[in-house]
């Protein structure tokens, strides 16, 4: 695929991932003090999106087969743009 092409949906890749994962985490602290178990619901929240974040970001790599680090740093910079932007769902 082409190298810049696939920059852009790199980018709106990070984005989503970085929406679900700090959204997931937001809806986690929320029910945390409604909970019978927050144990199982903490450590099942952060596998669970640790699972999808880390499957986006092997994603990327596997398709951007040229300068691929330079996908994975777009990326995970999105990702992490989206918890500084508070784009999160309010975290």
């Amino acid at each position: 695929m082409n190298s810049l092409f696939f920059l852009p949906v790199t980018l709106l890749l990070g984005i989503l991932l970085g929406n679900l994962y700090f959204r997931g985490l937001w809806t986690t602290v929320q029910k945390l003090s409604t909970t019978q178990n927050p144990i199982l619901l903490t450590l099942g929240s952060f596998f669970g999106r640790l699972a999808i974040a880390l499957t986006g970001f092997a994603f990327v790599l596997a398709i951007a087969q040229e300068n691929a680090i330079w996908h994975l740093i777009v990326c995970l910079g999105a990702f992490i743009w989206v918890k500084k932007k508070g784009v999160g769902g309010g975290v």
